[in-house]
């Protein structure tokens, strides 16, 4: 209909009344500051698998870590066209595949993942159940065949009644409805996972779920108020220059930050000093009284590290090589209580035994509270095998 491209723009300018922006290097760069960005996530998650058998990360659920990654990063796939960064010639003209098959099952399905991973939170921590199971994999299945069956509902359905591609204009146009479900869905996403994110206010550990849960639902209320607001005030936000590289760059900005906020700390740790943090990490663990969680639940192996010693006055599990070396260490001590006097011409020599707080070589000591959780353990907890 055109015959070039400021013609079109001409047109659509004198028919919508308003100025529209041309598709040109700052559509360019958004797209290269957006790849940048899961770019330099997939070099943490890459460095994460290398390193995964680093106890921290395996904490971490890398599995869906990576699917995280991997419907984030289709999500910005679907993104590039829906926001005009592209003509919309050629393949980028399919708007009904590119908008469903793309952007908006991703992005379910990418909630879905961090409503999946709270749910595993809430029946390690406060249910003591397995992820694993029917239990555990019917939720999730449920939620990912219903965003499936929308997108195949919606794809059936007529092109005014949803989403598609007028040639006339060589534009995408869409719905009020359509734009209603889908985002109204989104909320109903997030608010499923504020709620289980509440769930998880009460949990004390090393892995700091609740807070890590509480970034991330930051990251997704942004999203949505953005989201909302430029589609609802800004029908024609695709012919505007900044409303769509806000939008762009904010939802690639969103993917990663959560991810990052998951597995950021950890993986730089397993490259950084990272016996030392894992020694620290499994003490923090142990005190908090949930290797038998990890372990049972999570299929975590927390191995004891056997060069801390554990606080003396609390009944911990030993290897019997270890509790014979500390019986010949009791053993010498009594020995120079007993006979101090003799070889020393003192007066006597007392030995202090008494219970103390531990403290690491570098002097630093952890919370009373991680200590106080292990001293009030019933006399079963005390029997299990701390591995």
């Amino acid at each position: 209909m055109f015959s070039s491209d400021e013609e079109r723009i001409a047109y659509l300018e004198e028919r919508l009344g308003m100025k529209i922006d041309p598709v040109g290097s700052a559509d360019t760069a958004t797209i290269a500051v957006g790849t940048a960005l899961f770019g330099i996530t997939l070099a943490f998650i890459i460095t994460a698998w290398i390193n995964r058998n680093f106890r921290p990360i395996r904490a971490k659920n890398l599995p869906m870590v990576t699917i995280l990654f991997i419907t984030g990063f289709l999500w910005f796939v679907g993104d590039i066209p829906m926001n005009g960064h592209v003509l919309f010639k050629g393949a980028f003209s399919n708007c009904k595949e590119w908008n469903i098959w793309a952007r908006v099952l991703f992005c379910f399905w990418y909630t879905t993942g961090l409503i999946v991973r709270c749910y595993a939170l809430d029946r390690v921590f406060n249910q003591n159940k397995p992820t694993r199971g029917i239990a555990y994999y019917a939720p999730s299945a449920v939620l990912v065949l219903f965003y499936l069956c929308y997108s195949i509902v919606t794809q059936a359905m007529p092109d005014r009644l949803t989403i598609g591609f007028n040639s006339q204009l060589e534009v995408c146009t869409t719905t009020d409805g359509y734009q209603y479900v889908t985002i109204g869905i989104l909320w109903i996403n997030w608010i499923i996972f504020s709620i289980m994110m509440i769930r998880l206010r009460n949990i004390q550990s090393t892995f700091n779920e609740f807070y890590e849960s509480l970034f991330i639902l930051g990251f997704g209320v942004a999203a949505m108020i953005k989201t909302t607001v430029v589609h609802f005030t800004h029908h024609g936000y695709t012919f505007i220059m900044g409303y769509r590289v806000a939008e762009t760059v904010g939802d690639a900005f969103i993917c990663n930050g959560v991810i990052l906020v998951i597995i950021a700390y950890p993986v730089i740790r397993s490259v950084y000093r990272a016996k030392e943090y894992e020694r620290k990490w499994l003490l923090r663990l142990r005190t908090d009284g949930l290797q038998d969680m990890y372990e049972t639940n999570m299929k975590l192996q927390t191995e004891e590290p056997h060069n801390y010693r554990p606080m003396s006055g609390l009944r911990m599990y030993r290897p019997e090589s270890h509790i014979k070396e500390d019986i010949d260490n009791s053993n010498q001590l009594m020995h120079m209580a007993k006979y101090g006097n003799e070889n020393n011409g003192a007066s006597g020599t007392s030995v202090l035994l008494s219970s103390s707080p531990y403290m690491e070589p570098n002097g630093m000591r952890f919370e009373r509270r991680s200590l106080d959780s292990i001293q009030n353990e019933d006399e079963g907890t005390w029997q299990r095998r701390i591995i």
